[in-house]
């Protein structure tokens, strides 16, 4: 996990979230690596794999690829 604090006065972008919490602002970020050979669809789905798993870390592994596996279906319908 990459972490960084910043000490910053000028926190104008963050002023109104910060003040909801007592003067912090957390900004996640994520990095999602991809093998290029594998079919498009396959490097959409797990993308969405990633980000549900990381957006909440709490969840089990089996409701991340039911999510995943409606998900998949709902694109479907619109592409098809």
């Amino acid at each position: 996990m990459n972490i960084k604090v910043i000490k910053d006065q000028d926190m104008e972008t963050y002023r109104a979230l910060s003040s909801l919490v007592g003067g912090e602002c957390g900004v996640p970020s994520l990095a999602i690596y991809v093998d290029p050979s594998l079919p498009e669809r396959t490097q959409r789905m797990l993308v969405i794999h990633a980000v549900l798993e990381n957006y909440n870390r709490g969840m089990p592994h089996d409701k991340v690829e039911q999510l995943c596996g409606f998900i998949e279906e709902a694109l479907d319908q619109l592409e098809g």
